[in-house]
């Protein structure tokens, strides 16, 4: 499964089940540690207003702020990149 900092919410949540239960390699750079309940309250001026309104717990871990560390670390520097994703391979 590749994953990195965009990897956010329910996605996170299936990234640390995938490796909790040794489904196969998490591949890329860590989760953003983004997984709380949140509720959307649209302000006067236009703005979104995100409120946590529920904790999240997975098998009793909290991913929130911890994120998802891969299995196997392979950054990505867009800077870098040229083009390319080392993430997937491909050129």
């Amino acid at each position: 499964m590749l994953v990195n900092r965009g990897t956010r919410s329910g996605k996170e949540v299936l990234a640390f089940g995938f490796k909790q239960y040794h489904l196969g390699e998490i591949i890329g750079t860590q989760t953003a540690g983004a997984v709380l309940a949140a509720s959307a309250f649209l302000m006067d001026n236009g703005d979104m207003l995100l409120l946590a309104v529920a904790d999240v717990t997975v098998d009793g871990q909290r991913l929130e702020g911890v994120g998802v560390r891969p299995t196997i670390e392979v950054p990505f520097d867009p800077v870098y990149a040229a083009g390319r994703d080392p993430q997937l391979g491909s050129t």
